[in-house]
């Protein structure tokens, strides 16, 4: 997880970490928010600013429990952006883009920031911290996933931009179709197991949708793990779906802590109806 705790030192932090404990003042929040980002219009440091926004939203969200109800609010949130948010324009009265994606409808540069956080190191033992924050994180995304795309597997219109669900064939492969005798340690099984877990609790029907609709991705960037390379999937895919249930059914056994061998019961419940 790369997002470096300075981030607290941003203004646009201490917004959203006042509207975390106001969940109920969106569209106040709202306003602060992009008139901070749009402050930076006029000295061209726009981009700069909206990478602040991003990982300050990032930060906050591994910082609150999978389970939180605040992660909820920060989907509120970026939900409202893109619906609610009146689009910024330059002195020539055009609306304004960063890196071709208009802002804030398109939420520039967001994706970015999400892929840059992914490296989960699983090269070696991590502590319990870095474990959960790894869960939290891909328990926030999952949402974001959720609140993009629905239990068919269709994209809901304007959201295209929470939608993450590579990213959940990935916690999902890391899991289920990996050998997890080959992790260094206890806690990093349990980190990629309690991951994959939150992807089922919290965007499992999406996750079922693409499975059945078998939606697929350019290249080699869905493709199955080693226990399974004799396979050709390239992304979702309902024998793919069949697996992970099969394997997330097994995996309680194979948790240390108590708190997360929970989870994983309870998303193995879920997975199931």
């Amino acid at each position: 997880m790369d997002i470096s705790s300075d981030i607290t030192k941003c203004e646009t932090y201490k917004i959203l970490s006042s509207y975390l404990a106001s969940p109920d003042k969106t569209a106040d929040t709202l306003d602060k928010f992009t008139a901070q980002a749009e402050s930076s219009l006029s000295d061209d440091k726009l981009e700069t600013n909206l990478r602040a926004s991003w990982n300050s939203i990032l930060h906050l969200a591994s910082q609150q429990s999978y389970s939180s109800e605040k992660q909820d609010s920060l989907v509120k949130l970026l939900q409202a952006l893109i619906t609610q948010a009146p689009a910024p324009e330059d002195s020539k009265g055009k609306e304004v883009e960063v890196d071709g994606t208009k802002v804030w409808q398109g939420l520039p540069l967001f994706g970015q920031q999400v892929r840059e956080c992914w490296n989960f190191p699983d090269d070696k033992e991590v502590d319990t911290q870095t474990r959960d924050t790894w869960i939290n994180v891909n328990a926030f995304v999952a949402r974001l996933t959720a609140a993009a795309v629905n239990e068919h597997g269709g994209e809901r219109p304007g959201y295209n931009a929470l939608d993450f669900s590579l990213y959940g064939i990935w916690s999902l492969r890391s899991a289920f179709e990996e050998e997890l005798s080959n992790l260094p340690g206890k806690t990093t099984v349990d980190a990629s197991l309690g991951a994959a877990a939150v992807w089922i609790l919290y965007a499992g029907p999406t996750l079922k949708g693409l499975s059945d609709s078998e939606k697929s991705f350019s290249g080699k960037v869905a493709k199955p793990g080693f226990n399974c390379k004799d396979k050709e999937w390239r992304g979702f895919a309902k024998e793919r779906w069949q697996l992970w249930v099969k394997e997330l059914a097994q995996a309680e056994d194979k948790v240390q802590d108590g708190g997360i061998k929970d989870l994983v019961k309870k998303a193995a419940g879920a997975m199931e109806q």
